[in-house]
């Protein structure tokens, strides 16, 4: 293994005790959802921030939805470019020492700047950090508390060698601006701009983590994050993951590269697109898996899902497009209700 050189080479300034934080919402027709993501950011318990809005080319009433708060924020409108080039307007236009970042169908808890804040303070080496969260579908109920053990530290081995590390979605994301402006601007691919971030930002410095539901993340199947069984955009994320990969590296001056044959969900997803693979290939995956599992330090049940999982996808791939579609747990009530309800029927 190549000896990675200390991270100590990237130190940045110290910020301030009480920092200015820059709150970047990005918003493409999200107009229903806007004023919730505004609302959380105007009532943190921290006050020491600037919110900007980059709204980018929505078609619907989402400008009147912004101009509602014009006293409050700072309102950027431009044609529609992307995610990561609508987050790049909100930097280039931001002067946080820190920035976080908020999709407009999220929004924070109210103590989340006073955490993450606290957090960058006491950890002068974290340049990024992450936080768990409570999922809700589109009415804003909860479906779910994803509380999990985050990675925190020096990453670079688990990326050069597992493509991956526990990490949050955008709305979940803080940085330390100097380090940020090491990686910019966000580049087109890949599409989702927190893959780019997470997997080049901790080149520079170390990641952290706050094991508290800081941000509600809400899943209504038009989000990137939400359960789905596009095998090729699935597959472009996990390479365009490992270029971001392989390219910091090189920045910094590592010569080790990220192999993506490594990436075990890679593996799976190809599996699915090949309509399925040989036991010794099934076998590997599930040993990648464990193995992954390992040393990210995932919990035992976290390990025993994603080996369920992936071993559908592997062995099984209509069965597979399903499990990716409708989530595990998802898969199962299915499968459990078709069960009862073919024996209801029988009886």
């Amino acid at each position: 293994m190549t000896k990675l050189i200390a991270q100590e080479n990237f130190e940045f300034s110290d910020i301030q005790a009480t920092p200015l934080v820059s709150v970047i919402i990005n918003n493409y027709n999200y107009a229903r959802y806007l004023p919730e993501a505004i609302e959380s950011v105007l009532k943190q318990t921290y006050q020491n921030f600037e919110l900007i809005v980059v709204d980018d080319g929505s078609t619907d009433n989402s400008r009147e939805v912004i101009e509602r708060y014009k006293d409050s924020l700072i309102a950027i409108f431009q044609e529609n470019a992307g995610q990561g080039e609508a987050l790049n307007t909100g930097i280039a236009k931001s002067r946080g020492e820190i920035i976080c970042f908020l999709d407009a169908d999220d929004y924070f808890h109210t103590d989340k700047l006073a955490k993450v804040v606290a957090a960058f303070l006491k950890h002068p080496r974290w340049v990024q950090i992450t936080h768990c969260w409570i999922s809700i579908n589109r009415e804003g109920l909860p479906t779910n508390r994803i509380l999990k053990a985050l990675t925190q530290g020096d990453v670079r081995n688990l990326l050069l060698q597992r493509g991956k590390y526990a990490w949050g979605p955008t709305s979940g994301l803080a940085y330390r601006r100097t380090a940020l402006q090491q990686v910019l601007p966000i580049p087109k691919r890949p599409r989702a701009a927190d893959t780019y971030l997470t997997a080049t930002v901790p080149f520079y410095g170390e990641v952290g983590g706050i094991n508290e539901p800081l941000m509600f993340y809400r899943m209504h199947g038009n989000n990137r994050r939400a359960h789905s069984d596009n095998i090729p955009y699935l597959l472009e994320q996990r390479e365009d993951t490992a270029a971001c990969i392989n390219q910091a590296a090189s920045r910094v001056g590592l010569s080790q590269r990220f192999d993506i044959q490594r990436d075990v969900d890679y593996r799976c997803f190809k599996a699915l697109q090949l309509g399925g693979v040989s036991w010794t290939e099934a076998l590997q995956i599930l040993w990648l898996s464990l193995q992954e599992s390992i040393a990210i330090q995932r919990s035992p049940s976290d390990t025993f899902n994603r080996l369920l999982q992936r071993g559908i996808c592997a062995l099984f791939p209509s069965e597979g497009k399903a499990v990716l579609r409708l989530g595990l747990l998802g898969y199962l009530r299915l499968k459990l209700s078709t069960k009862n309800r073919d024996t209801s029927s029988t009886t």
